[in-house]
């Protein structure tokens, strides 16, 4: 599974945030005597009755990045593979100076690591990541997203030497290494060698070897290995190969630019927490 991260401008730098007053006003305590403010009880009833003046507030709100409630803050994916790419390309960059399990990057910060991920953005468009990338009938897979473009379906090496088998089904798991694809079943067993494609055909599943040798999968706990979420069943095939770095790292790199021109903007931070 992706790594996980929340990212928020430090709203509590910007006096013109709408949601201060709330924030600032008292309207209750816990039971062990902390303070609890309007603000936690405006949330509160939004998550458990769906009430709209959290949505409201928001919605007026300047530093609303995505117009919803709390707008101003979004979850990344696949920010720790990305970073494993800076350190092999770009070591001292800003963000590598994180732990990023919870960190607050100060205005400063951010406009360093804003120009590093521009000037990032030339040299990742001349590198090629491994992946593993879903076909069918010898066409990428890809579907289509809330902002009408075209997303194509694909796994990511993690950028780790180690092998990791993070997706999978209940009978095999599987992952893609820097040199293809690699599977093992869900007793452990590692299936022998590294894979350049993994294919359906008729009621089977097969594993292409480099050499052109197949390997026959036979089901384990009623599951042969799949990589289609969107048509499991359908005669797809995971392939090995390579993509642009910028391609396949284009969400993380958007949306630490949107973040960082916001915040800049704005004249404040970005806090950067951990979430899975």
């Amino acid at each position: 599974m992706k790594s996980v991260h929340k990212i928020k401008l430090d709203i509590f730098k910007v006096s013109y945030r709408l949601c201060r007053p709330y924030q600032e006003k008292i309207d209750d305590f816990y039971e062990d005597g902390g303070i609890r403010f309007q603000w936690d009880m405006i949330k509160q009833a939004h998550m458990l009755s769906s009430d709209q003046t959290l949505p409201a507030i928001c919605g007026e709100c300047p530093l609303n990045l995505y117009y919803i409630a709390e707008g101003c803050q979004g979850e990344i994916e696949g920010l720790t593979v990305f970073l494993k790419v800076l350190a092999r390309f770009k070591p001292d960059a800003e963000l590598l100076k994180y732990s990023l399990y919870d960190d607050v990057m100060d205005v400063d910060a951010v406009r360093r690591m804003l120009g590093e991920i521009l000037d990032a953005e030339k040299f990742l468009e001349k590198i090629k990541w491994p992946i593993a990338q879903v076909h069918y009938s010898g066409v990428p897979v890809s579907y289509q997203q809330s902002d009408g473009t075209a997303r194509y379906i694909f796994y990511e090496w993690d950028g780790d030497e180690e092998e990791n088998f993070p997706q999978g089904s209940e009978g095999y798991f599987w992952g893609r290494s820097q040199d293809g694809i690699i599977v093992k079943d869900n007793f452990g067993n590692r299936i022998p060698g590294i894979f350049k494609r993994l294919y359906r055909e008729g009621f089977g599943v097969y594993g292409e070897y480099p050499d052109g040798k197949l390997h026959t999968f036979i089901p384990v706990m009623g599951h042969f290995p799949s990589w289609d979420d969107i048509e499991p069943g359908r005669k797809s095939e995971l392939i090995s190969t390579e993509l642009a770095a910028t391609t396949v790292f284009h969400d993380v790199l958007e949306l630490l630019k949107i973040f960082s021109q916001e915040a800049l903007k704005n004249n404040t931070g970005i806090h950067l927490i951990n979430i899975s």
